[in-house]
C-alpha cells in the first residue's frame, strides 16, 4: 500500500499513495460488492461442490475488491470489509484498526481522482469456506506528476456469516 518513506512523496500525495495501496481495489456498489462476496446459486451444496462454490464466491470477492477500487466506490469497498479489519502500511508501520478507521482513510483516498492503480494476481489461495488470500502485484501511479510506485498487496479474507470479507490488508514495496 505504501512505498518506503524514502521513495514516498510528502504530504497529501504520500497519504494518497498509501491509501491507494490499501484500497487496492474494492469493486462495485455496495449491493453488488456484497453479492460478489456471497455464494451464488449452486454455490452452497455439499463436499467438493461446496468447496467449488466457496472458490467461485472468493473469486467474485477478489474481483469486487479490484473493481470498487478502480471506481473509487467507498460504499462498495466498505461492504467487503470485516468489522475487525486491520490495514498495515509497510513503509512506516501505520496500522488502521477496524472498519471505521479504514473507511475514514479511504474516504479521502477515493476523493482524489488523480491516481490510477493496476492489480495483477500473483498468488491466490482458498481453504474451503474458511480463509482466503490474494497477493497482488500493483502499480500506483499519478500520471500528472510522473509518480509510479510498485507495490505488493496481500489481502487476507475470512468467510464470515456466508460472505468473504477482508480481514487484513497489508502492503509492501513491490517489484520494479
Amino acid at each position: 500500500m505504501r512505498p518506503p518513506a524514502s521513495a514516498r512523496p510528502a504530504g497529501r500525495l504520500g497519504r494518497t499513495i498509501a491509501l491507494l495501496g490499501l484500497t487496492a481495489g474494492l469493486l462495485a456498489s455496495a449491493p453488488a460488492a456484497v453479492s460478489a462476496a456471497t455464494p451464488g446459486p449452486g454455490d452452497t451444496t455439499t463436499g467438493d461442490a461446496t468447496a467449488r462454490g466457496c472458490q467461485r464466491a472468493f473469486d467474485r470477492a477478489v474481483r469486487a475488491y479490484v473493481e470498487t477500487t478502480a471506481r473509487r466506490d467507498l460504499d462498495g469497498f466498505a461492504a467487503l470489509l470485516h468489522p475487525e479489519v486491520t490495514s498495515v502500511f509497510a513503509s512506516d508501520g501505520e496500522v488502521l484498526d477496524g472498519k471505521r478507521a479504514t473507511v475514514d482513510w479511504l474516504r479521502g483516498f477515493f476523493a482524489d481522482d488523480s491516481w490510477t492503480q493496476s492489480f495483477s494476481v500473483a498468488k491466490q489461495t482458498v481453504v474451503g469456506c474458511h480463509t482466503g488470500f490474494v497477493l497482488f502485484d500493483s502499480v500506483y501511479a499519478v500520471p500528472a506528476s510522473g509518480v509510479r510506485v510498485p507495490l505488493l498487496i496481500g489481502v487476507s479474507y475470512t468467510y464470515h456469516q456466508g460472505r468473504w470479507l477482508v480481514l487484513q490488508n497489508q502492503d509492501s514495496v513491490g517489484r520494479s
